[in-house]
């Protein structure tokens, strides 16, 4: 966001959306940083009033992916009150159904959860429509709105959980995030204990909780099976810090050749 950037926030259906125009867009209001930090907190009260009533229904030790095999290696879900790492690695790897998957959880837990999406790239009639009444999508142009976006979102403390998703934003954005981002994330949900997760396509967080690697290359014609079948699918590998252990998920690897 920033002084140059401004929120447009229309009255829609389903999930609430705030889009910021990219660069050199004339829609919209200009506005200083406090007045779009204080909008967007408007937005979140008004959609996600028992937002904050909502971290008690997501489980005490992590939040819940929604896909077995993931969260017995994450002993439970994505860790809460740190930040996590999703690589999404080639096309194909199942990124896409782990995040709704994710979303339906939350959802049916009675959580919320706000989606930057880096490259508004989300697909709003492939998710559950149930699962967008507990969904802020924030939509952007490029890494660095979506950076400024997440920043803003995490110091609000409205929403226990944001997922930062750079899936398929272009590497030459990627690599103009300062490293010292991360930092400032961390110690941001030190004082807040929300969660974030920041999706990729390779490594970008120094030192996340944990961060899983999707090992898929999942064809059209397995998407087409359905989402409980995909997520069987699903292999991936976990790393954690500071040890660094990588915990292979064998049961989903039997079930990837046999399926």
């Amino acid at each position: 966001m920033g002084d140059t950037l401004s929120p447009k926030i229309p009255i829609s259906r389903g999930p609430r959306r705030v889009s910021l125009p990219g660069p050199g867009s004339n829609s919209g209001v200009r506005m200083p940083a406090a007045a779009q930090i204080i909008d967007l907190r408007r937005v979140l009260a008004e959609r996600f009033p028992k937002a904050h009533a909502g971290r008690s229904a997501i489980a005490r030790d992590g939040v819940p992916v929604g896909i077995a095999s993931i969260d017995s290696l994450l002993g439970g879900g994505w860790p809460k009150g740190q930040v996590s790492e999703l690589v999404t690695g080639e096309r194909g790897s199942g990124a896409t159904q782990v995040l709704h998957r994710m979303l339906e959880r939350v959802a049916a837990d009675g959580g919320f959860l706000a989606w930057v999406d880096g490259s508004d790239s989300f697909d709003v009639d492939a998710a559950d429509p149930a699962s967008l009444e507990r969904l802020l999508w924030v939509r952007c142009t490029d890494s660095g709105q979506a950076i400024k976006a997440a920043d803003l979102l995490l110091r609000d403390r409205n929403i226990p959980l944001v997922v930062l998703d750079l899936g398929l934003n272009p590497a030459a954005q990627l690599r103009r995030i300062p490293s010292t981002v991360w930092h400032r994330f961390s110690r941001l949900i030190e004082h807040n204990g929300a969660t974030l997760l920041v999706v990729a396509p390779h490594p970008l967080v120094g030192s996340p909780a944990c961060r899983v690697r999707l090992r898929n290359r999942l064809t059209l014609d397995a998407l087409h099976h359905g989402p409980t079948a995909v997520s069987l699918r699903i292999r991936c590998e976990v790393e954690r810090t500071p040890a660094t252990q990588i915990q292979s998920d064998p049961e989903a690897h039997s079930l990837a050749r046999t399926a």
